[in-house]
Formats: C-alpha cells, sequence, structure tokens
C-alpha cells in the first residue's frame, strides 16, 4: 500500500512537471505567470545586492537581497503589503533587541529575555507570515553584537532598501495580473460537470444500475475541491487588480464575467452532487423501492441532457469576449415538463417510487440553477 502510495505521488508529481513545461510558452496561464515571477524575483535580488554591496556599500549587502525576494509577491497588492510588513517587523525585532540588551548584563540573559517576547509579537495577525522576521531579526542582532546605533540604522536602511526594490521590480516589470489563468479554471471545472452530467444522463438510458455509486460521489466530491481552489484563483484574480498600473475596463470586465461563470458553476455543482447521490449513491439504496421505471429513465435523461447543453452554453457565454445572444431555455424547461407528467401520471401504470419523485426534485432544481 505505501509503495502505491508513493508511485502515485510520483506520477502525479512527474504529470505537473510536464503540465508545467507545456504551458510555459501559452500566454495567461499559471505557469507562464509563475516563470515570469521566478525572472522578476532574480532581477530584484542582484538589484539588490549592486546597490547595497556596491553603490552604498553597507556592512550586510546579502539582507538587502533576502528582503527584496520575500516582497516579489503573485501580486502588486500582495507585494506592498509584504514589504510594509516586513519592514515593520524588522522595526519590532530592532526595537526587542535594543531593550533586551539594555535591561540585561549579559548575551545569554538578552537572549533569554529577547526572543520570547520577539516570538510573541511575531503572532501579531497584522504581520502575517512576515511576522518570523521579528524574533529572526532580534535573536540575530542580539548574537552578533549590533545593537549600537549605526548597525541598527544600517539594519533598516538594508530592509528598507530590499523591500523597496522588491516592490518597484514586482511594479514596473510586467505587473502580475492573473485573470485569464482563472477563467481557464473556471472552463475546466465547468466541462467536468458537463462530463459527469453526461455520464449519468447515459447511464439512466442504458439502465446501467448503480454499481457506478462510488465512482459518480467521488467525482461530484472533487468537482467542490475544485470550486474551493478556483474560488481561492478567483480571490487572487481580483487581488491582482489593485494598485497595479495595468488595470484595464478589459481586465475589469473579463473579472466579473469570470466571477458570474464561477457562481453558475458552484449552484450546478451542487446539484450535479445531489443527483449523483441520488441516482447512484446511497441515499438511493436506502429508500424502500429504489427503482426506477424505464419510460422515466429516458425522460429523466432527456431532462439531464436538455438541462446540460442550457448549462454549457450558458458557461460558454459567460467565458466569451464578445457579446452572445441569451440561451434558449425553451428545450431544457419543455424536457423538465415531461418529466413531470411522467411522475405525476405514474399512477395509471404503477406506483411512483420515492426515488423517482426525489429525482424530479434533484433535476428540477438543477434546472432552476440555471436562472439564479
Amino acid at each position: 500500500m505505501i509503495w502505491n502510495e508513493v508511485r502515485d505521488g510520483v506520477t502525479d508529481d512527474l504529470r505537473g512537471a510536464w503540465h508545467f513545461t507545456r504551458d510555459l510558452p501559452r500566454s495567461g496561464t499559471w505557469a507562464q505567470e509563475t516563470a515570469v515571477q521566478a525572472l522578476k524575483a532574480a532581477i530584484a535580488t542582484v538589484l539588490a545586492w549592486f546597490v547595497a554591496a556596491h553603490v552604498l556599500t553597507l556592512p550586510q549587502p546579502y539582507l538587502a537581497p533576502w528582503a527584496a525576494l520575500a516582497v516579489v509577491r503573485p501580486t502588486v497588492h500582495w507585494s506592498v503589503l509584504t514589504g510594509l510588513r516586513q519592514m515593520a517587523a524588522v522595526g519590532f525585532g530592532v526595537l526587542v533587541a535594543v531593550l533586551a540588551v539594555a535591561v540585561t548584563p549579559g548575551k545569554e540573559l538578552a537572549l533569554a529575555v529577547g526572543v520570547p517576547v520577539a516570538f510573541l509579537v511575531s503572532c501579531w495577525p497584522r504581520l502575517s507570515d512576515q511576522g518570523l522576521y521579528v524574533p529572526f531579526t532580534a535573536l540575530f542582532m542580539i548574537a552578533v553584537d549590533s545593537v549600537q546605533e549605526p548597525f541598527v540604522l544600517v539594519r533598516l536602511l538594508e530592509t528598507a532598501l530590499g523591500a523597496g526594490i522588491g516592490m518597484g521590480v514586482n511594479l514596473l516589470i510586467k505587473p502580475p495580473a492573473r485573470v485569464l489563468s482563472v477563467g481557464g479554471r473556471i472552463r475546466r471545472d465547468g466541462a467536468a460537470a458537463v462530463d459527469l452530467l453526461r455520464e449519468i444522463a447515459a447511464a439512466l438510458r442504458e439502465d446501467a444500475g448503480h454499481e457506478g455509486a462510488r465512482t459518480w460521489s467521488a467525482q461530484a466530491k472533487r468537482l467542490s475541491d475544485h470550486s474551493t481552489e478556483t474560488r481561492s484563483a478567483l480571490h487572487r484574480a481580483r487581488d491582482s487588480l489593485r494598485l497595479n498600473p495595468q488595470t484595464t475596463g478589459e481586465y475589469t470586465d473579463a473579472l466579473d464575467r469570470f466571477n458570474a461563470a464561477f457562481e453558475l458553476n458552484q449552484r450546478v455543482g451542487r446539484s450535479t452532487r445531489a443527483l449523483a447521490d441520488l441516482l447512484d449513491g446511497p441515499a438511493r439504496v436506502a429508500m424502500p423501492d429504489h427503482s426506477l421505471e424505464s419510460a422515466y429513465r429516458q425522460d429523466c435523461a432527456t431532462a439531464i441532457d436538455a438541462a446540460t447543453d442550457a448549462y454549457e452554453q450558458q458557461l460558454t457565454r459567460l467565458l466569451s469576449n464578445g457579446d452572445r445572444e441569451p440561451v434558449d431555455l425553451e428545450p431544457a424547461d419543455a424536457a423538465l415538463a415531461a418529466l413531470e407528467r411522467r411522475t405525476h401520471t405514474a399512477d395509471a401504470d404503477g406506483p411512483t417510487t420515492e426515488v423517482q419523485a426525489t429525482a424530479l426534485v434533484a433535476v428540477r432544481r438543477l434546472r432552476s440553477d440555471l436562472d439564479s
């Protein structure tokens, strides 16, 4: 079992490396944006080192590129916040180190007093992930006996220099606008939902039974997991436009459309999961009569396919840059009406089973999600 997990992990890593390499030349992909950020980080660190070591001839020039590297973040807004937080964290660390040395007679006692205090200060939520620099700075300054005034000022200057260069490089050299890549994510999420709905409809037509319960439920759960990741990507895309000089109306409009498409995926994803769990899951097996009459299965599959067609067209319309005609929902409405008639008139040929009535509610919800 452990060997299988290791093998699967290595396979996933290799597949991820291949996808990254394949997407590098493609504009707007996560791979290309990440590669650009890596190059910008290199530019920021080299520039910070050159200024600190050769222009200002600072005594510890390596601290400037360190700060510059930490500040080159995926968005301009995040980069500015990181730079301000890092300078604040270093300032707190310097203050703790100076006070600890001032009130204690030896280096060991200064460390014993300064490090716990610095650690507590680093937990301040306002400092976020840069809080680590508070105890690091305090420990470093106490350990190397650099709490005298010239060293303190130099330490603050090195940090401000590196942070400023990092923010400047991220702002002026191809500032990241992670909007196009999130559109690709939303399109893939939608395609996965469409594939699952088509599979469910085909299985209903062929009366494949409910042996695929675990597969359908697992697929529907993965849709939900991917939706959580896409929500984070959408948040990063929105954040990437803040303080970004390249923000245009085109980017803003695209983000609005992507947000609407994401909400549509969310609604349809929830309905798809409910449908999958019902038709081929424990909920169906637990019902006293979980059979589906043949004519009902055909009408149910037709209603699912019609709703899926409308969903696919609506998603394409939202993700498209040009204006498109409104999606025609009449076929989905007609198919749903036929399913409702089949359910309500089932008593003529046989009793309406619990699963048939519940499936009608699920399909009705799928159709209504296209209007929200």
